[in-house]
């Protein structure tokens, strides 16, 4: 009788630190799916603002002049060094602001993969952790070969 109610309070401490370890575990994927629902929530909301303050500034320079579709006249590109970007919010360029807050909008997704690899190797999940750095390595790759 004794070796059976020991068996069953082995049985039942072990059911309730499986629990507890389930229980625990779950917490850790809530916590990571509201950080990485955050990230893009937030990003977005500031990348989106960053652009609609740029667009609101270019209509108050030039939202009155007419248009002339006659004669295409290009822009020296801003995105070839980062630091006329830089230059560009500082003076209050609103070609700078707009082109800011797009940038913004491409990195977002890069920081929920570098943010994925972090939580992956803080959880130990090798798996995880080596798809996500295949996919970070081929969104860098994308960046650098444009060049």
């Amino acid at each position: 009788m004794e070796l059976l109610l020991l068996r069953f309070f082995l049985l039942k401490r072990s059911l309730s630190v499986c629990e507890n370890d389930y229980a625990k575990a779950l917490s850790n994927e809530q916590r990571f799916e509201r950080l990485i629902g955050n990230l893009l929530k937030y990003g977005i909301l500031i990348a989106y603002s960053t652009v609609l303050i740029g667009g609101i500034l270019y209509l108050v320079c030039y939202g009155t002049e007419p248009a002339n579709y006659q004669f295409f006249q290009g822009q020296p590109s801003v995105l070839d060094a980062p630091s006329l970007v830089i230059r560009g919010i500082l003076s209050g360029s609103h070609n700078s602001i707009i082109i800011f807050g797009l940038l913004q909008l491409i990195a977002i997704p890069v920081i929920r993969v570098a943010v994925s690899v972090f939580t992956f190797v803080r959880h130990r999940d090798l798996t995880y952790t080596v798809m996500t750095l295949l996919a970070l390595s081929g969104l860098i790759y994308s960046f650098v070969a444009a060049y």
